[in-house]
């Protein structure tokens, strides 16, 4: 390599880090994503080529595999067809709660707005009735789709969508309505002097809020001049692909894992540790390629094709060496929504109590996961609460501001642990359900209870 092309890479690499260091939550500015960033300089750029052809090599040994065994492909998509499914009630549920939220609270909260002409106690009587509205709206939107997915049986992954798009909605829904209340009390606190023409948000505005990759809430953000139509359709396509290749690793790589739960009598000790560490590098693969796929690849798209110029979804969460900058670092999307609605309104309640309000975020967030996966998996059992809601605490708290090599090591040990016994676990909960006179639930251990769960939704 040349001495210019080091100093380019050098440049670059200077450039990513000035980038980093000047964001503030909240803060909309043109930037790309930092994996854009990084793939311009060419020793990063090959570690994602490594990447490409070890998953090349695997795909090409099934292939070799099945060609040598079988006599042709002996691809199937079994697995698929049991995890997704109903697709037409999908895209009924989505369509309404989409059009509910375009239409139903736009209009809802530019009425009370518009008709808030009250003083005295009678305003705050008016306040609290559109309050209550806004709770039974909030409360519908989470009852009536996850209602649709127990009564019409929904497999796994239709749910997901379901519910994915319902928490995104919700988030928005809740951004959009305190912004401009917040608006409104701005206006409410100055003087009859000072007081300007309150402008409600325009429907396009709000409009293009509930498609772009933010959860904040703003009238305008910075945009781009022109729609690349070869990053929309490189950053989709990238997507689809990785879609395959997680399903591939999971019916090659968990699947055979998972018939040990149906197979197996006993869950012994041994049997524990040993599958366990089997699960770790392929759920690491999972996981690198859903980060990459979801944050980089599914939100660069959309934000192309809407023309969104702040690219920032997430941070370098790899190097980081303490669990807060870990998760406020790997989702910054969702992240900037609990600091914002959830952090700062907590702070000003307890008195600027931090440690509170960092605890409540963290259970929140540990509420709403376990949330999505009851509905999903149709039964309760609260692995997520348990482990990101306790251990995401205690990590919280016991290496708040830990600097150095050895705890980025320790991170980075801890995540394939992460993502190898949440699904243990689960699937050691549905294997108790299939089995139910050799294993115990989680509810039957609790209540010391031989019989059959019945803590089914």
């Amino acid at each position: 390599m040349s001495i210019n092309d080091n100093l380019k890479n050098h440049e670059s690499i200077h450039s990513v880090k000035v980038l980093i260091k000047h964001r503030r939550t909240g803060e909309f500015i043109a930037r790309k994503s930092l994996l854009t960033d990084l793939f311009q300089i060419s020793h990063i750029n090959c570690v994602r080529n490594a990447f490409i052809a070890g998953f090349i090599l695997m795909i090409s040994r099934q292939t070799i595999t099945d060609l040598i065994h079988y006599g042709r492909f002996n691809w199937t998509f079994e697995l698929l067809f049991q995890t997704v499914g109903k697709l037409h009630i999908v895209a009924i549920v989505w369509s309404l709660m989409t059009l509910s939220t375009a239409f139903t609270v736009f209009y809802g909260t530019y009425m009370w707005i518009n008709n808030r002409k009250f003083v005295g106690v009678y305003l705050k009587f008016y306040d609290i009735i559109w309050l209550l509205i806004y709770v039974c709206y909030l409360t519908g939107l989470m009852v009536i789709p996850s209602w649709q997915i127990i009564k019409y049986q929904l497999p796994i992954v239709s749910s997901a969508i379901i519910l994915a798009e319902q928490l995104r909605q919700l988030m928005k829904i809740h951004s959009f309505v305190r912004e401009n209340v917040g608006k409104i009390l701005q206006q409410s606190n100055k003087s009859i002097d000072q007081k300007l023409s309150f402008e409600f948000s325009h429907f396009n505005q709000y409009l293009y809020f509930l498609f772009a990759p933010t959860l904040l809430y703003r009238d305008n953000y910075p945009r781009t001049s022109i729609i690349q139509w070869n990053i929309v359709m490189k950053m989709f396509g990238q997507f689809i692909i990785i879609l395959f290749l997680v399903y591939n690793i999971i019916t090659n790589f968990w699947m055979p894992i998972f018939t040990r739960f149906f197979t197996n009598d006993d869950i012994t000790f041994e049997f524990m540790i040993s599958t366990i560490f089997d699960l770790m590098l392929p759920g690491v693969l999972i996981v690198i390629l859903s980060f990459y796929g979801f944050f980089h690849c599914w939100l660069n798209g959309f934000a192309e094709l809407l023309r969104f110029a702040d690219r920032m979804f997430y941070e370098d969460w790899w190097n980081l060496t303490s669990a807060a900058t870990f998760w406020r670092s790997w989702n910054v999307v969702v992240h900037d929504w609990l600091y914002v609605y959830v952090y700062q309104d907590l702070r000003k309640l307890s008195n600027g109590n931090r440690n509170l309000s960092t605890s409540c975020v963290v259970l929140l967030s540990a509420i709403f996961h376990e949330y999505f996966m009851i509905v999903s998996l149709g039964f309760f059992s609260p692995i997520l609460i348990a482990w990101f809601g306790l251990f995401g605490v205690l990590f919280r708290f016991a290496f708040p501001r830990a600097k150095g090599t050895r705890w980025n090591i320790v991170l980075l040990t801890f995540v394939p642990i992460c993502v190898a016994i949440i699904p243990y676990f689960y699937v050691l909960e549905v294997s108790a359900r299939y089995f139910p006179s050799k294993r115990k639930t989680f509810w039957n251990i609790m209540f010391n209870n031989d019989k059959p769960s019945n803590y089914e939704l």
